[in-house]
């Protein structure tokens, strides 16, 4: 009876210290953070850097809709910058500044200057602190802010949108609309190319206006120097869409009989193959299969014929092998930067070479420029829209 009594007492004790929430925040005390620009201020003769951090802080209050009656319309949002030289000092100064505790698991995007992708290892050291703080998701976006700086980007206010970092997370997710964008990376994926050392691309943002941004090209990224080498252009990024995103969906204008046909396509599968996996005689085919409806077309009177929808099939074809191509000339010829995956490809399927050459692959003796690389395409045009015909 007494050890009994003795269990209840310390049981008793125990849930005095558990029947409250000792370390709860209200709600109107956080500063919920939903976007993160990061510029380059100063590169210091020592070799550190000064950094600059803007962190969008959502406004609630300025969400809900406005009443009737005068006054104008709250802010939904305000930005919050400051500089020092590392983004963890940065962020704990933030707080300090603040009226409001930061609270970083609603954050969509970061966005990164170019400034700072372009010195050697900065941007695999910013994102780490992405990566490692308990309150980042991986799932956040990121993007390089082209010719601009990224705090900037933050302040393009389109015309019905409130909060800027929540419409530049939707534009990076619907960009799929575009053929000169790709697919948008997150903090997670991100990591896993740092730590393969692998090359890749990361798309990018301008700004075209005040209220306008222009989601599409992409930075390329050397793993050997881990920094931005090159910028792609509309036509090369389209190229890398249709070597390496499958399901593609964007529409392509090509030329039939001297008239302008535009196919929007909404199907596509890359499959690359190694043919040949000796070191010094690589030699791979990437086969491209994609689908298509004639979307507009100029100066035809008849579309409906077999003969026609060959040739735009052909045209198709044609133009998306035009593009692929000279993707990979910039990779192997220009930059000699294999950031399409074909290391990738023989890592999983031929790693016995792929452990001899990984060292030499787009460094070195670079086999990778030295390898051989074919684009075979196969294009099927479905129909004509909607409606297959308006005569």
């Amino acid at each position: 009876m007494k050890n009994n009594l003795k269990r209840a007492f310390i049981c008793i004790f125990f849930l005095l210290f558990l029947t409250a929430c000792w370390d709860r925040v209200e709600i109107e005390k956080r500063g919920f953070v939903v976007g993160s620009a990061v510029d380059l201020v100063d590169k210091k003769t020592d070799g550190t850097y000064e950094l600059e951090v803007t962190n969008q802080f959502v406004i609630p209050t300025g969400l809900e809709n406005p009443s009737q009656g005068g006054g104008g319309e709250p802010t939904a949002y305000k930005n919050v910058t400051v500089r020092g030289e590392s983004i963890f000092e940065i962020i704990r100064e933030m707080a300090i500044l603040s009226s409001e505790t930061p609270f970083f698991q609603h954050m969509k995007v970061v966005i990164v200057s170019e400034e700072i992708v372009r010195e050697p290892q900065l941007f695999s050291k910013i994102i780490d602190v992405y990566i490692r703080d308990h309150e980042m998701r991986r799932g956040m976006k990121v993007a390089i802010a082209k010719n601009d700086k990224a705090k900037d980007v933050l302040e393009v206010m389109p015309v019905d949108e409130k909060v800027p970092a929540l419409f530049i997370d939707s534009l990076m997710e619907s960009n799929y609309k575009n053929a000169s964008s790709l697919k948008h990376i997150h903090v997670g994926q991100l990591q896993e190319l740092m730590l393969n050392d692998r090359s890749y691309t990361v798309p990018e943002v301008e700004i075209v206006s005040s209220k306008k941004l222009k989601y599409k090209d992409a930075a390329v990224i050397h793993a050997l120097d881990d920094k931005m080498v090159a910028s792609l252009s509309d036509d090369e990024t389209a190229g890398l869409s249709f070597l390496t995103e499958p399901q593609q969906i964007a529409p392509i204008n090509v030329n039939i009989d001297g008239h302008t046909v535009v196919v929007e396509l909404f199907d596509g599968n890359p499959d690359i193959k190694v043919l040949k996996a000796d070191k010094n005689n690589i030699e791979v085919e990437i086969s491209i299969s994609v689908e298509g409806n004639i979307a507009e077309e100029h100066g035809f009177s008849d579309i409906l014929t077999a003969s026609f929808f060959k040739k735009v099939e052909k045209a198709t074809e044609e133009r998306v092998k035009e593009l692929t191509e000279k993707t990979i000339e910039v990779a192997q010829k220009d930059l000699k930067v294999d950031f399409i995956g074909i290391g990738d490809v023989l890592f999983e399927r031929h790693y016995k070479v792929w452990k001899e050459i990984k060292d030499n692959w787009d460094v070195g003796t670079n086999y990778f420029s030295k390898s051989k690389i074919n684009v075979k395409v196969d294009a099927t045009i479905r129909k004509t829209g909607a409606s297959d015909s308006v005569r």
